[in-house]
């Protein structure tokens, strides 16, 4: 049964992006071609050539996750008053009420809309190979 349950949290875990994973993912193109680059991320959207010779390579990925508002129940009360005749035979009867009655209404709160961005730069020698890579952004992560 504990096997199981370990296995069963393995797998979940395995399908989670972290950044442990995104750094091991950028760290297997140093070393490698900046075609190996271009292959893997398609064309970068930008490009700037350095001092030295060597250029930079930047790619940007972004997306947004839209958080639903909660639904709450608010109170509505209805105050009602009135005038009331009633007539039973020769003896007609009036008189005055009130009423108050209160229901649930449900209520959507406002969305939150978070923007997640990273922006990954590797550098490229003169040769054509991957020297470095850096990140920026507050979701660099990887599955």
């Amino acid at each position: 049964m504990k096997f199981t349950t370990a296995l069963a949290a393995a797998l979940l875990m395995s399908g989670c992006a972290t950044s442990a994973k995104f750094t091991t993912k950028m760290d297997a193109f140093v070393g490698q071609s900046e075609r190996a680059l271009i292959m893997a991320y398609g064309v970068p959207q930008g490009s700037y050539q350095l001092q030295d010779g060597s250029k930079a390579l930047q790619y940007t990925q972004s997306s947004n996750i839209v958080i639903p508002g909660a639904t709450t129940m608010q109170p509505v009360t209805t105050h009602t008053t009135g005038n009331v005749t009633l007539n039973q035979g020769t003896l007609p009867s009036a008189g005055n009420y009130t009423q108050q009655s209160t229901t649930y209404v449900p209520t959507q709160g406002p969305a939150t809309n978070i923007a997640l961005a990273c922006s990954i730069t590797f550098t490229v020698d003169s040769g054509g190979i991957v020297r470095q890579w850096s990140a920026n952004g507050n979701h660099c992560v990887s599955r």
